[in-house]
């Protein structure tokens, strides 16, 4: 590898490094303490897992989706929080979409210089969009993975009537069906590997 390409990418990977101490503000606006809300980086790796393994499943049912791709995109969904900064999902919702247009800059100035930037771009941009299959199962999985996040915390239980009007957005069946097992908590982190 040519040294000039690896100090690009050293470059966008020590910057990635603020992610983990990013909290999420949608969070902390609805009164979680710090300790509470989880990190950008810690909710783009569960949201990119849980997207993966939903597009797998899709996939298996006959579903045409790029499993990869959708991983991918969980993975870089908010990366540009990274430059920006992390605005929660009702300031959002006020400010009428223009974040989403700042977060596209952010992720045009991180990703700059590095030869995977115009695909990074082009998931980051079909995410926002919410057009696609893999776009939609990722914005399922982000809504799953926050709705996860705030079922814990004795705070957040006015905050989790959202997560129950939210599934409009991707208009998959099984991401109400989701939410609603999760809530009722009729699914619970598996433990049988304790047992044995």
């Amino acid at each position: 590898m040519k040294i000039e390409n690896l100090k690009r990418i050293l470059k966008v990977f020590l910057t990635l490094q603020w992610a983990k101490e990013l909290p999420r503000q949608g969070f902390i606006a609805m009164g979680f303490k710090r300790n509470e809300a989880d990190s950008v980086a810690a909710h783009s790796f569960s949201t990119s897992l849980l997207a993966y393994f939903l597009a797998r499943q899709l996939q298996k049912e006959g579903i045409k989706i790029d499993a990869e791709k959708a991983l991918k995109m969980g993975l870089l969904h908010d990366v540009g929080e990274t430059i920006v900064g992390d605005v929660g999902t009702f300031v959002k919702g006020m400010a009428g979409g223009v974040f989403k247009n700042i977060e596209e800059e952010g992720v045009k100035a991180l990703v700059d210089g590095l030869d995977s930037k115009e695909e990074i771009i082009k998931l980051v941009e079909e995410y926002n969009e919410r057009k696609s299959i893999e776009a939609r199962v990722v914005k399922a999985a982000d809504n799953l993975d926050a709705l996860a996040q705030a079922k814990g915390v004795p705070g957040a239980q006015d905050a989790l009537k959202y997560f129950k009007k939210v599934y409009h957005i991707t208009k998959f069946d099984w991401h109400k069906k989701a939410v609603d097992l999760i809530l009722s908590g009729e699914i619970e982190p598996g433990r049988d590997w304790q047992k044995h």
